[in-house]
């Protein structure tokens, strides 16, 4: 699932909470921002996560208490991608600060640490790299992204701490998990200590933004929206569409009209996806039948203008 269908599901949460809450639209954005901030500060949280891995694998030694086999451990810690990622200016700032607002101080948190380096030893997965020549950058790039799928985000009493420590936690998991995947995915041999990282926090940040103009655009000109539905739908009663699918319908339509970068067509795919998640099977039929006919309509009208291939 791609970063912007989870901004967009992000979003479609809030509009719905504004809607059932019937609180002030501007207060359920400032929750929605501190959602926002919260899932950056995780995805930086779990990068620093992987570097104190490293950091531990670096220093271990062999002792009756550790049972851990320092050589293959160490292999682990020089693998090329996390050594890259280690040399990020980004993410060492926040690593080393001593004011982590809102990131773990995993130094405080050495038993996570011990159990991951435990089941890195004892996994099927990490002996296969461990004990075998590592010939190509890609073969280490995939297996540090095998090891974070298959160690790190399974482990239970890691999830349980997460989801305790955020307000936000469970809803910002899984989503910080693909972050970081991607993150490590995009990182090349080419890659320079200056690579940028996901910067949701920023206030100029496109992610961010597209969040929150998704959210406003929806309510403001939601009239004009159920209008348009009401027009192209053979005269149905907006209150008779069940509320999440009046959401959906009028957040594509805002795509369609206020998001000149992205193409109707992801717009309309994206949303019907959302619904397979949210709605029911007559509803999919019914709002990829409806922002069909609005797309016709809007571009009869020549009231959609889209600029370049856009993004998803």
């Amino acid at each position: 699932m791609s970063i912007r269908r989870h901004f967009r599901i992000r979003s479609l949460q809030f509009l719905y909470a504004q809607y059932l809450s019937k609180v002030d639209s501007n207060k359920v954005e400032e929750n929605m921002i501190q959602s926002i901030e919260e899932l950056h500060d995780l995805y930086i949280s779990l990068l620093c996560l992987i570097l104190k891995i490293r950091e531990n694998a670096i220093n271990v030694k062999k002792n009756v208490c550790t049972k851990i086999n320092i050589d293959p451990i160490q292999k682990f810690a020089y693998n090329s991608v996390i050594k890259i990622l280690s040399h990020n200016k980004y993410l060492i700032e926040k690593y080393r600060s001593t004011e982590k607002t809102g990131i773990i101080f995993w130094e405080k948190q050495d038993r996570y640490i011990f159990l991951l380096l435990q089941e890195m030893q004892q996994s099927i997965l990490c002996h296969k790299y461990f004990y075998k020549p590592c010939n190509s950058f890609e073969e280490e790039k995939k297996f540090i992204i095998k090891y974070y799928k298959n160690i790190i985000i399974p482990n239970k009493k890691l999830i349980t701490y997460i989801e305790d420590l955020y307000i936000n936690g469970k809803e910002n998991l899984y989503i910080a998990h693909n972050m970081v995947c991607k993150t490590l995915q995009h990182i090349k041999h080419s890659t320079s200590p200056n690579f940028k990282l996901y910067n949701i926090y920023n206030k100029n940040n496109e992610n961010k933004k597209f969040i929150i103009d998704l959210y406003r655009n929806t309510i403001f000109h939601k009239n004009e929206f159920n209008d348009l539905i009401n027009n192209t739908s053979n005269n149905w009663d907006v209150k008779r569409i069940a509320i999440i699918d009046l959401i959906i319908l009028q957040m594509a339509i805002c795509e369609f009209l206020y998001f000149p970068n992205i193409p109707p067509k992801a717009t309309m795919n994206e949303y019907i996806e959302i619904t397979k998640i949210f709605c029911m099977e007559k509803s999919k039929i019914f709002i990829n039948g409806i922002l069909d006919q609005i797309f016709k309509f809007l571009h009869k009208k020549n009231k959609i203008f889209k600029v370049g291939k856009g993004l998803l």
